[in-house]
């Protein structure tokens, strides 16, 4: 391959891999790639692999090396199996050493010394297993050592929605080609504006994060932050975690505010002056992760931490229990590489882990430190992380644990923020004294909800006749709760119990019966739809009882469930909730099945439980009927606030809390922070409605159209005129998303009637323009639930059909359509279809078409360049058309297979074959007769090794590295063909 070449496919196609070799990468193009990788079959670099292996563990036999490159290749391309190749870079893996006898860690990566690895990039990497009929191809690879550590999409920068469809393209690998994913720990999604990130098998909308590691916006800043090699090893080193949840493996890579907030983390405990520190990450932001990270890293540095002790404190049993599945796994992994971990299962357990001097990870709740003796280690390498530490040092047991540990560094990590002044917050006090605004860090609801880390929390009230009075609420609820400092459910409860005429109004039978009958309503219309789910949140566990039995009147019984804590003595005191209480298995089934979209429950009802540290993404709405304040109110709402996107692509765009109470009427009182705390915390559902309706206006324009024509004309000429250039229909994409987004959380609304024909013609013309613009026939395009309910009726009599029409690519269907009525643009996009969908049906014509496609391509770019109308591209396309009809003739005549031909095709387009003076006709039949004498090459190794070794005598008189290169083409042609 020529330089230019390469060249080109730098500053065209792949500019990052341009980028990405200005700092330390090697550049690969996909020839040598998959010479490399023996084909297009395997995902390794195996001679790089093992040389890598003897530089880095001289003490291996090349049988060891390869043995283990054997091993690795070998894993399951799973989530499982991709965690155990992660295991394997990070030099978790052990390997018998026969001349001395020992187990020995394995080194596969030099992290100390980057510049000592081997580091390739290379393009268009193919995937081809033997075991299966489908192959799929990634844009980018990073490979490390000889192992892919990074996958890259790349999509149009002119494409508004290139994220999405590029998590829809991973989700795809992970089904069709998982061994695409088997190793690779990381992704990228990029149109050269945008940059994103995240971690193979969990590519979701939730788990993808924006790169914005550097303050220069630029494309290539942004490609080489993330992959400056000693960075990107980093990354690979510490900031991927696998852990379980509901019984599931998952994957999650931290984003840039975790990571610095683990790096100023690792300071403070290193700093001698300085023993004190406050992380302020906001609800839904990862904070669990960040803590976590933190303790193992300062627990493997043993040398720099002096074999120290973290502390890892919870507040309650519940929490510990939610905690348990995350932390059990790192657990072992961490007893695995030689870091003592031990539970603290009583007071005096806690004791003897401090009498004996133990160095390791501790695991205890809170209340365990109370009476522990003062003083019971005066080591300065004690490392404490309290979660939830608004709360965790309540009373005395911040006493009891600071005077246990006198010398430790405490770390306080809270995800509210924890008051309304740092001069007049105990918190900020015990924790944030050594830092200028009280938090060694602080990741603040407005920056992750920029970040969309999380999403922005909207509430409506629910008719005035089922809620308290103000006053009422200020005499009953306000002046009680001022009265005390409300930091968790636990307290909460407290106070309502004090509260006897407000819990006597939210649980009278007959409002009950009013809440549920609107809940029901509103979830089957405002919720269902989107498929998302619910919360129902009751002042107490005897109105949650209630709640159940009046929501089975209106919804099925099936649909809802209740969940809250339990009381020996209900059976007597409280028949009804006994009743309804869950065993432990049944509940932990409930919260799985609850954060599966397609199972039930649908809506669970609960009072206690559940309202913090339980993650649901697939939630929406929380119909909210307590009074909540402060820490509690923050806590509960921002269960609605976690990012989602279901399998059809569709995005939760924000959480919505429904307020039967009104406690939200009056957030000043309900949420008593600093402004800046808070801001963009709540707003009001109404905001979202004014916006409605001025976005709908103002879009109204697009329709404008000639009055004359029909209404079929009209809308062509929409389509083919105002809409030709990619440029008007990414603004007018945008512009109806905002709007659709907005359609979809609002509907059903009496406000919205004036606009429903306006929106729905809208709807309408986007579904026209992204088909008629489009390589596929789906005439509904990407539009959301409720939109495609209200488009899809009418969508075929409305003429939308016609706008992804599919016709054959040849001269008689070309002169056919000269002749019809309709715009000679909307023709060319309809020929450029045919073309496409025969491709698709006929892997070995594709081969043949492949030319014919981009050539076509490059006709439609000119005409939306408004190079040329509509009618000379059609002239173009006739020329294109008359050459697929010789191809055709030749292939008829040459009586060789699709297969056959398709190798013809190819070896007659390569000059280092003509040069050579190979007859590309008589190689391609010489070829076509060794494919018959290995039928089950596709399934079976060795027949394919076989194959391949038959096919050099056809092309022998090539040159040995051109031949190499053909040879590896004519094997991907066969492999696409078959």
């Amino acid at each position: 391959m020529t330089a230019l070449k390469i060249a080109e496919a730098w500053t065209v196609q792949f500019p990052m891999v341009k980028h990405a070799s200005e700092i330390g990468w090697t550049v690969l193009t996909r020839e040598e790639a998959e010479a490399r990788r023996r084909g297009t079959s395997s995902m390794l670099f195996t001679d790089v692999l093992e040389d890598k292996l003897r530089e880095f563990n001289p003490w291996l036999t090349e049988d060891q090396a390869r043995a283990i490159v054997e091993s690795i290749e070998s894993l399951p391309p799973t989530i499982e199996g991709n965690r155990e190749v992660l295991r394997w870079l990070r030099g978790e893996r052990q390997w018998r050493d026969e001349s001395e006898n020992r187990d020995r860690p394995v080194q596969v990566v030099d992290f100390q010394s980057p510049s000592t690895n081997a580091m390739h990039v290379t393009w268009e990497w193919r995937i081809e297993p033997l075991a299966r009929a489908k192959g799929n191809r990634a844009d980018v690879i990073f490979v490390l050592n000889g192992i892919p550590v990074a996958i890259v999409e790349h999509k149009n920068p002119k494409d508004s929605d290139a994220l999405t469809r590029g998590i829809k393209q991973l989700r795809r690998y992970e089904i069709e080609t998982p061994e695409l994913l088997a190793q690779p720990q990381l992704y990228n999604v990029t149109h050269l504006i945008g940059y994103w990130y995240g971690v193979t098998w969990n590519a979701t909308r939730r788990n993808i994060a924006k790169w914005k590691h550097t303050e220069d916006e630029e494309y290539r800043a942004a490609v080489q932050a993330f992959f400056e090699p000693t960075d990107f090893l980093r990354t690979l080193q510490h900031w991927i975690l696998f852990y379980v949840e509901d019984g599931e493996t998952k994957k999650s890579v931290l984003r840039e505010h975790q990571r610095g907030a683990v790096d100023k983390i690792i300071s403070r405990c290193a700093d001698p002056s300085k023993n004190r520190g406050l992380i302020w990450h906001t609800q839904g932001s990862g904070k669990t992760f960040t803590l976590l990270t933190a303790a193992q890293q300062i627990l493997e540095d043993k040398a720099r931490f002096n074999n120290g002790t973290v502390i890892l404190v919870v507040d309650r049993t519940e929490l510990e229990g939610q905690l348990k599945e995350w932390v059990e796994r790192l657990l072992g992994e961490m007893q695995e590489n030689d870091i003592p971990v031990r539970r603290a299962n009583s007071k005096q357990d806690l004791q003897d882990i401090f009498n004996s001097d133990f160095r390791g990870l501790v695991v205890s709740m809170i209340h365990k430190f109370e009476e522990i003796n003062k003083n019971s280690s005066d080591r300065d390498n004690i490392f404490v992380f309290i979660d939830e530490a608004h709360r965790s040092v309540a009373a005395d047991l911040g006493s009891y644990l600071m005077a246990a540990v006198p010398n430790a560094t405490i770390i306080g990590f809270t995800g509210t923020p924890v008051g309304s002044s740092k001069d007049g917050s105990g918190s900020f006090e015990i924790f944030g004294s050594q830092d200028e605004d009280g938090y060694l860090d602080r990741y603040s609801i407005m920056e992750s909800v920029t970040d969309e880390t999380t999403l922005p929390i909207k509430y409506m009230l629910a008719p005035s006749s089922m809620r308290m009075a103000t006053e009422d609420l200020d005499e009953q609820f306000f002046a009680l709760a001022d009265q005390e400092e409300i930091t968790d459910v636990e307290e909460l409860n407290r106070v309502l119990d004090r509260a006897v005429g407000l819990r006597a109004f939210l649980s009278a039978d007959d409002r009950i019966e009013k809440v549920a009958k609107f809940v029901a309503e509103h979830f089957k219309e405002n919720v269902l739809p989107l498929g998302y789910k619910s919360f129902l949140v009751a002042v107490d566990r005897e109105t949650c009882a209630k709640y159940k039995k009046a929501l089975d009147q209106h919804l099925p019984p099936e649909w809802s469930e209740v969940v809250y804590s339990k009381n020996p003595t209900d059976i007597v005191d409280r028949p009804a909730v006994a009743e309804l209480q869950l065993s432990d298995e049944r509940e932990k089934e409930v919260r799985r099945q609850f954060k599966k979209p397609e199972e039930e429950p649908k809506i669970l009802i609960v009072t206690d439980k559940l309202l913090t540290g339980y993650d649901a993404p697939v939630l929406y709405a929380m119909y909210l009927d307590k009074p909540m304040r402060d820490h509690v109110l923050l806590q509960s709402i921002s269960r609605v606030n976690r990012p989602y996107i279901d399998d059809e692509n569709v995005r939760k765009r924000v959480g919505l809390v429904v307020d039967f109470v009104g406690i939200l009427k009056q957030l000043n009182k309900a949420l008593q922070f600093d402004s800046e705390a808070v801001a963009g915390a709540l707003e009001d559902l109404d905001v979202f409605m004014v916006d409605l309706h001025e976005k709908i206006t103002a879009a109204a324009d697009y329709l404008r159209v000639d009055g004359g024509a029909t209404a079929d004309a009209q809308l062509e000429s929409l389509v083919y005129g105002r809409f030709l250039t990619p440029e008007a229909r990414k603004q007018f994409f945008e512009d109806y998303k905002d709007i659709e987004s907005l359609w979809e959380i609002l509907s059903p609304s009496a406000e919205l009637r004036d606009h429903i024909k306006t929106y729905k013609r809208l709807s309408q013309l986007y579904a026209a323009v992204r088909n008629a613009y489009s390589q596929t026939s789906s005439f509904l395009a990407d539009l959301e639930h409720k939109t495609r309910r209200l488009v899809e009726e009418t969508a075929v009599q409305d003429g939308l059909g016609s706008f992804s029409k599919v016709v054959t690519f040849d001269v008689e269907a070309l002169e056919s359509l000269r002749s019809e009525d309709g715009p000679d643009e909307g023709k060319v996009y309809n020929l450029m279809r045919g073309l496409r969908k025969e491709m698709d049906d006929d892997p070995a014509a594709a081969v043949v078409m492949q030319g014919l496609m981009e050539r076509t391509q490059r006709i439609i770019q000119k005409l939306e360049e408004r190079k040329i109308n509509g009618l000379a591209a059609m002239d173009e396309l006739a020329v294109l058309a008359a050459q697929k009809s010789e191809a055709k003739k030749l292939a008829q005549a040459s009586g060789l297979s699709g297969a056959g031909f398709a190798v013809y095709w190819v070896l007659d387009q390569d000059k280092s074959v003509k040069l050579a003076g190979v007859d590309p006709m008589s190689a391609a039949k010489e070829i076509e007769g060794v494919l018959a004498k290995f039928p089950n090459w596709r399934e079976n190794a060795d027949e394919k090794r076989q194959l391949r070794r038959n096919l050099y005598k056809p092309l022998l008189v090539v040159g040995t590295q051109e031949r190499a290169l053909v040879i590896e083409r004519v094997m991907q042609v066969l492999e696409r063909a078959a």
